[in-house]
């Protein structure tokens, strides 16, 4: 029997049975994974009768196909479509996925680029959706996950319903797992009424004298910078890895114009920092995904005000774990060694240790932040011994469309000596901070929403000149897939 399609004029909807097609596709990344299906190539024609279809019938019927692995028939159908209407988005659809199927990445990869191109042309939002997803499915098959990843990102971004979109996160977080580079993206701005971290006041009194430093004044401005690293994972087995890393950093500030009027001469250039650093780590997992342990070997530099300042060897250890029914908690500790190039008295070695408990329940989470360091150096500024906790508190599902969180934090800090001598009482400092940040994920784009943040930290001493005061506000897009 052969198949004879029968068109229908003024017929060119993805929205009906043609959407019905379709929608059998989106199963895709994670289930038929990226190579070709089985196929079943059509037998020898023998029958003489002729079966007439509608365009749409024939639509559905390739879809059907492709569900059931017979990419090779659902191919000719798809081809049968775009001699008649070779605009037809849906069968362009269909006809990438099915080399795909086939495994003929190229031809599906071009194929759904002229899908794209006549969706954006007088497509539907369903069009551009499907469009977009063969793309990756294309790409991610043929072994470009990194493009892949950007066609889902926007494939989640046009999605015409939430089901559709949840398809295109989904497929997204499959492709991510399997790809071994892996990228991380910020960015942020902060406006703050103390830039320079000057003291609450800037007159010191010692030996009966009274100090004025003119120009320990809080500046007010804007912080402003961003964050990047780039992870080339290396799988040993189903359960481990070494991760080779790079991560780099930018921060900027721009004093207001009557921090300009309160220090004459001001160079907001004195005040940038950049850093840039090399990593290789190597991670374990339980059988059972119940625990995590992790070691990394790091190396970073650091610049302030255009000049080299520091360069710093680092070793982390971690190790998490599941304890219970919604409680997990985890241990770090951590070893590095700062060589200073614009004090070399400065020059520390820090030791450090931590322990965190989180308690988590079904739309929200509280942990529990416990760390102790202690930082040895030649210098009386640098050497002493810290404690720290922080308490905070986070929605993990969307409340009115928001994700809040809270953090109160505390930290003291006891130095070896006095900054004027060692006859006088060491100096001890305490501070508190409290910030909470809210995450928009409404308000994403390709899976990138804005983050809005508040901070208040009060540093009280023994010695005045060190209490400090400031209140930020901070501004950021973080990925919310």
């Amino acid at each position: 029997m052969t198949l004879a399609l029968r068109p229908e004029a003024g017929r060119r909807d993805t929205g009906g049975t043609a959407g019905r097609a379709l929608r059998g596709l989106i199963f895709g990344l994670s289930v038929l994974g990226s190579g070709a299906a089985g196929i079943a190539a059509f037998g020898p024609q023998t029958a003489v009768a002729e079966a007439r279809v509608s365009i749409d019938e024939a639509r559905d019927m390739a879809g059907v196909l492709l569900q059931q692995g017979r990419a090779r028939e659902a191919l000719l159908l798809a081809e049968g479509i775009l001699k008649g209407l070779p605009d037809d988005v849906a069968a362009l659809v269909l006809k990438s996925r099915a080399l795909r199927d086939l495994g003929r990445f190229d031809e599906a990869d071009r194929v759904a680029g002229t899908a794209r191109a006549r969706a954006n042309a007088g497509g539907t939002d369903k069009d551009r959706f499907f469009a977009a997803l063969v793309t990756a499915q294309a790409k991610a098959s043929d072994g470009k996950k990194g493009l892949a990843q950007y066609w889902l990102r926007r494939a989640a971004e046009i999605a015409p319903d939430d089901e559709m979109k949840a398809v295109a996160v989904r497929d997204f977080r499959y492709v991510r797992s399997t790809t071994p580079w892996q990228v991380k993206l910020s960015l942020f701005a902060e406006p703050s009424d103390n830039l320079n971290g000057a003291p609450k006041t800037n007159e010191f009194s010692f030996a009966g004298l009274t100090f004025t430093n003119t120009a320990a004044v809080p500046l007010s401005g804007m912080r402003f910078g961003g964050d990047a690293s780039l992870t080339y994972r290396i799988a040993l087995g189903e359960q481990s890895r070494i991760n080779l890393g790079a991560t780099g950093g930018i921060e900027r500030v721009r004093f207001s114009q009557s921090a300009k009027d309160k220090v004459p001469g001001i160079d907001a250039a004195d005040y940038s920092r950049d850093r840039l650093g090399f990593s290789i780590g190597y991670e374990q997992r339980g059988a059972a995904q119940d625990w995590l342990g992790s070691a990394q070997l790091s190396v970073s530099r650091y610049w302030g005000g255009g000049m080299h300042i520091s360069d710093a060897v680092r070793l982390d250890l971690g190790y998490a774990r599941r304890l219970a029914e919604g409680w997990t908690g985890s241990v770090r500790l951590a070893y590095e060694d700062e060589t200073r190039m614009d004090a070399g008295q400065r020059s520390a070695v820090t030791q450090e240790a931590s322990l965190t408990l989180t308690r988590h329940w079904d739309k929200s989470a509280l942990s529990l932040s416990l760390g102790g360091a202690d930082i040895a150096s030649d210098s009386r500024l640098v050497d002493r011994q810290s404690q720290t906790a922080a308490l905070k508190f986070a929605r993990t599902a969307p409340v009115m469309g928001l994700l809040p969180s809270v953090t109160l934090s505390y930290a003291a800090e006891d130095y070896a000596q006095s900054p004027f001598g060692w006859w006088v009482d060491p100096r001890q400092d305490e501070e508190w901070g409290l910030s909470v940040d809210v995450l928009l994920p409404k308000m994403d784009y390709m899976g990138f929403a804005p983050e809005v943040g508040v901070s208040f930290r009060d540093r009280r001493s023994n010695y005045s000149i060190y209490e400090t005061q400031s209140t930020d506000l901070r501004l950021g897009l973080k990925s919310v897939f």
